[in-house]
Formats: structure tokens, C-alpha cells, sequence
């Protein structure tokens, strides 16, 4: 599923990035895979925390409030819906290489006493979403073997495609020769520049943004989160695997297609960039081209319809949870498909598909996913501190501690990237882009009047927290307290490892035990001391297996210290680690800890075998 809403993105991004950064095409997609990684990794760790359906308004919610969660999802809905329109161009591009009058046809009527012209592209892009809105309101449903056969196939595809255009037609000397290109040097109408001169350096921060638009895509895996067994397992994994295929494919096209053709003639073949760069391989090139154009025609087409079907469900969930009129989440008493919701955004996206410009289609389309994905970085980032009971089945890696005024902060450092890149990025297309600011504000202000509207009416604060107070963890963590005897430090650490999860907040601690021996309070002082240093030590091994755990050390009489703290709320389960023999030395020990913890809260013991 990550895969086919993502890996085809490429089929038209290619020769729309090569138009504009030329020969560092492939820098920019490197530049712009940041915050793809990024956010996936984030997706990745709130899907399997919160395992709802509805993605980034979901988590928006439940890190800031209804508002910032209805933005969310808004504008993940404007990705949706222009995907429609996006890829019906893109499908109707590889069609031309079966039908390539359809490149040159233009069609005139009279409207209202005008004469109004379209394109042969743009009326067949119109029909492909035409066609998926009826086949979405009848309720056929994709198959899944029909998705896992069309990606196996796009998989096998492109990796040929590789592997022959390294052998057979890529040349270093041209790839760095064209290197050497900064950026295209021609002016371009569409383009809002910001200075004067330097208009090749401002083309390429242009194709920073366009090349956005291969890596949109990887929150349809979390969306699914609320229908996939062990999610906690399977959406890390997915996420991951799709991640590396998209990056490698996306980086490694297009170092190839830099490397074999003139950017000049990449962008000269915008629609259909990868099955120029086919043909031009020698003698293969056209035996194969007709796979490629189709293997790129129909998973265009298969992306078009994953547009209707992610638009329909995030209206759905949002009208569910309160961000939307209930009208949006009505579904057709025959069919059960969300009718209302597939015909509002399904005939914006026909409309977008009628104009069957990329560039100029590709503008909205980063404007919503950059903003929806910036919420999803800083929603990590604050749920880490806002919600620390949660369980996190899978966490991002790499994070940086800071403390300050006596309070301990943890902050995922490619998130933190991941959220500059976003925000970064999505500057340059609010200051190079003037269609995709105008209708990208345009789209946010009639969403934000149509949410203050039904807000009103529905008696509800705008910025109220109360429906993300109802969005609740898969699972939480557990303080557990474990007691040890610090002795045997390897052989503790190997039984926690083994017998407890990550889902357990440990906290270790021992006992000098002065009631018993009869140690003067200076002596015990100096036990505390030592035995604090092997907790340490074992609490250091146990952080690098993932768990989060203090310590302490209590001095005193052995029965008091262990009630004491047994019976406080801050405790769920005590763990005791004791030998195979214990049996035997129980009858030696009248204080045992086992006797002594069952007395006092038998509900909480949780034995561990060494």
C-alpha cells in the first residue's frame, strides 16, 4: 500500500524536476527525501502509539487541539484530492505513447457565446477521474491482489530499467559534464522570483519543491494502521521498506536519467520522462519502451484511484470525530460508499485534471502535503513530553536529551530535521509559487470557515481540546519496580532482557538493610554509595535495550522500606529476580522478599526466573 500510493510519483516527477534544476536533478531530490525519511520515521512511531485511521488530524489532536487537527486533515484532503487530478495527467502521459494523437488534439466549443479550448490531455484526465468516481460510488473495491500484482510488476520494472541503463547507456562523462548545470537558466512566466539575477539558482530551489511531489504519499500506511493486525510490528517494518525502495528508485532514477539523457530532453518529455529515458537505451530501449509505458499508465491510474478512495475515508474519519458536518460522512444505503464525500472532492479533482498542466497542478499538491507533514513532526515532538505514559512499540532512533529547570526533554533529532525541512521547503513554494499560494491559502481559508461555521453551530470552542482527550494509546507503560540484589550485575540485566518489554518503566532498587545487622548509619552511607554505582551500571546496560529506568537505594529496616514502597500508587508491578533453589533458601531467610511482598500487595508481585 505504501508503496503504490508513493513509488509513482517518479513517473512524473523525473522530467518535471530535470526542467528546472537540470543537471542537479538529482541534489534536489536528495534535498527534498529529507523530510520524506523524516516524517515517515515519524509516522511510523504515531501509527503504532495511536493505531487509528485518519493519520496526521488524529495526532494533531492529540498533541495540540480540534483546530490544528482539523488543518491536518484539511490539507491532507487537498493532497487527495489534486493526487486525482495529478495522476490522471500523469496516466494519460504514458497513454500517449499507445495514442500520440492525443498530445495534439484540442477540442473548441461555444460556451455562453465563447469559445472555449481543451486539450486532448486534459479531456482524457478528465475521463480517468470521471471514470474512478463511478467506479468508487458503485463500490467496487481494489483488489489486493490486483495492488500486490501492479507493484510487483512497477518493482521488477524499474529495477531493469536500472540495471540496463547503468549497462548499456549510462555515460559518467556526460552525467558530470551536466553536473556542472546549476539550475536551468531560462526565465520561466510562472515562476514568482524573489531576486533578480541568479535565475538558475532559483529554478533549483523551484525543483526542491516540485521534487516534493515524489515523496508524497507515505501516510496512507498509517491510515491503515486502525485495520492492520500488530500494528505495533507490521507499520515500523512497512514504513521502513517503503521508505528505502521509494528513496533508492527516486535518487537512482534520477542519477541515471542525468547520466543517459540532456536534462533538455527530460523536460521536453514531461508527461511520460521515464519512458523517454527507455527508448534511448541502445538497442533494448525499443523492445521494452512498450512495458514501461504501460507498467507507468497503470500504476499512474492505481495512484489516481488511492486519491478517491484517501479522500473519502479522511472526510469520513473527520466527520467521525467531530471535525466535520456529519453530511460528509453519509454513506449510500446500497453501496455503503461514502457517496457525498467521493463527488464533492472527486469533482475538484476532475477539474484540476481538465486543466492537464503538471507544474501547475503539482504546486497544490506540495503546498498541503509540506504543511500536514510539518503538524505530523511537531505533533511527535510534543507527545513525547505530553504523553509519556503512552507505549511506544517502535521508537525514532537518534534522540537528544535536554534538561532544563530541573525538567528532562527528549527530542528526536531527524523529527526536529524533518520539521525545519518541511517548513523550509514549504516557504519557497509560498514565495515561487503564485497559483499553488493563492489557491493553497484559498483552500485553507474555506476549510477554516467551514469548520468556525459547523463549530458554531455545534456549540464547540474553536480551539477546544475535548476530542483529542478521547484519542487513546494502544498501550501504556507500566512503572515497574524491581528489586535486586546488585551482586550479579551481568546476570541481572540478561533476566530483565529476556523476561520484560520495553512497555515496563523500571526503576531498580535495593535495600541496605540496618535493622537486620545492626550498621551504623556511616557504614550503611558508604554501602549506599556502592551499590548506587552497580544500579548505575545496570541501568546504563538496560537504556541501551531500550528500556527507561532510574534507580534507588533505601536505608533501613528491610520490612518497613519494602511496605513502604510497595503500597505506593506510583508502583503497578514488583519484580523479584530469584534463583531456581529458592525454595531452599526461603527456609533459611525468614525475611524473604517474596513472603514479604505477597503480604503486602499480592496483586502487584511479578516473579522473574534468573
Amino acid at each position: 500500500m505504501g508503496y503504490a500510493d508513493v513509488g509513482a510519483d517518479i513517473y512524473l516527477a523525473l522530467g518535471l524536476v530535470a526542467a528546472y534544476a537540470a543537471g542537479w536533478a538529482p541534489v534536489a531530490f536528495l534535498v527534498a527525501s529529507i523530510t520524506y525519511v523524516a516524517t515517515g520515521l515519524a509516522y511510523a512511531e504515531l501509527a503504532t502509539a495511536y493505531p487509528y485511521a485518519g493519520g496526521a488530524h488524529v495526532y494533531s489532536m492529540k498533541a495540540f487541539n480540534d483546530c490544528a487537527g482539523f488543518l491536518a486533515g484539511w490539507l491532507v484532503m487537498l493532497d487527495y484530492t489534486v493526487c486525482m487530478a495529478l495522476f490522471s495527467i500523469a496516466t494519460t502521459g504514458y497513454l500517449t505513447f499507445f495514442f500520440p494523437w492525443l498530445k495534439t488534439l484540442v477540442v473548441t466549443i461555444a460556451v455562453l457565446g465563447f469559445q472555449v479550448s481543451f486539450t486532448g490531455m486534459g479531456l482524457t484526465s478528465l475521463a480517468f477521474v470521471l471514470l474512478l468516481i463511478s467506479i468508487n460510488i458503485i463500490g467496487i473495491k481494489e483488489s489486493s491482489t490486483l495492488n500486490e500484482l501492479m507493484v510487483g510488476l512497477n518493482l521488477i520494472v524499474l529495477s531493469a530499467v536500472m540495471v540496463l541503463g547503468v549497462l548499456l547507456a549510462f555515460s559518467l562523462n556526460l552525467f558530470t559534464l551536466q553536473l556542472s548545470i546549476v539550475g536551468s537558466p531560462e526565465q520561466f512566466s510562472h515562476i514568482s522570483y524573489i531576486w533578480q539575477g541568479d535565475i538558475s539558482g532559483q529554478n533549483l530551489l523551484y525543483a526542491v519543491t516540485l521534487a516534493m511531489s515524489s515523496f508524497i504519499g507515505i501516510e496512507s500506511i498509517a491510515q491503515a494502521a486502525e485495520e492492520t493486525k500488530r500494528p505495533d510490528r507490521t507499520i515500523p517494518r512497512a514504513t521502513k521498506m517503503s521508505v528505502v525502495s521509494v528513496l533508492v528508485f527516486a535518487v537512482g532514477l534520477s542519477v541515471l536519467s542525468i547520466g543517459v539523457l540532456p536534462w533538455q530532453v527530460l523536460a521536453a518529455n514531461l508527461d511520460a520522462p521515464i519512458s523517454a529515458l527507455v527508448g534511448s537505451f541502445a538497442v533494448i530501449g525499443p523492445v521494452i519502451i512498450p512495458i514501461v509505458a504501460f507498467t507507468g499508465f497503470a500504476i499512474c491510474l492505481v495512484s489516481a484511484n488511492t486519491g478517491i478512495i484517501g479522500v473519502s475515508r479522511v472526510a469520513f474519519s473527520m466527520s467521525h470525530f467531530g471535525l466535520l458536518p456529519r453530511w460528509f460522512s453519509r454513506v449510500n444505503t446500497k453501496t455503503r460508499t461514502p457517496v457525498r464525500a467521493i463527488l464533492a472532492f472527486g469533482s475538484i479533482g476532475a477539474v484540476m485534471a481538465l486543466v492537464g498542466q503538471l507544474d501547475w497542478v503539482a504546486d497544490l499538491y506540495n503546498f498541503g502535503a509540506l504543511l500536514s507533514y510539518l503538524l505530523v513532526n511537531l505533533s511527535l515532538i510534543v507527545l513525547r513530553h505530553t504523553d509519556k505514559d503512552t507505549h511506544r512499540a517502535w521508537e525514532m532512533p537518534f534522540s537528544l536529551r535536554v534538561s532544563r529547570r530541573g525538567r528532562s526533554y527528549q527530542i528526536p533529532i531527524p523529527t526536529a530535521i524533518g520539521a525545519i525541512a518541511c517548513f523550509s521547503i514549504w516557504s519557497l513554494v509560498m514565495l515561487f509559487h503564485p497559483m499553488g499560494r493563492l489557491l493553497g491559502i484559498t483552500w485553507t481559508s474555506v476549510g477554516l470557515l467551514v469548520y468556525g461555521a459547523y463549530r458554531r453551530r455545534t456549540g464547540k470552542p474553536f480551539f477546544s481540546r475535548e476530542i483529542g482527550a478521547t484519542i487513546k494509546p494502544m498501550a501504556y507503560k507500566f512503572n515497574a519496580l524491581v528489586l535486586i540484589r546488585p551482586e550479579e550485575k551481568e546476570e541481572v540485566v540478561e533476566s530483565i532482557r529476556n523476561s520484560l518489554s520495553t512497555q515496563f518503566r523500571l526503576t531498580l532498587m535495593s535495600v541496605v538493610r540496618t535493622g537486620r545487622w545492626h550498621i551504623p548509619l556511616s557504614i550503611a552511607d558508604q554501602y549506599r554509595e556502592l551499590t548506587m554505582v552497580d544500579l548505575r551500571e545496570m541501568a546504563h546496560a538496560l537504556s541501551g535495550f531500550g528500556f527507561e529506568v532510574s534507580i534507588r537505594v533505601e536505608v533501613g529496616p528491610l520490612a518497613r522500606v519494602i511496605t513502604d514502597t510497595v503500597l505506593s500508587p506510583e508502583f503497578d508491578f514488583v519484580v523479584l529476580l530469584l534463583r531456581k533453589g529458592f525454595k531452599k533458601a526461603q527456609k533459611k531467610d525468614k525475611e524473604d522478599l517474596v513472603t514479604l511482598v505477597s503480604s503486602v500487595a499480592p496483586g502487584k508481585i511479578m516473579v522473574v526466573r534468573k
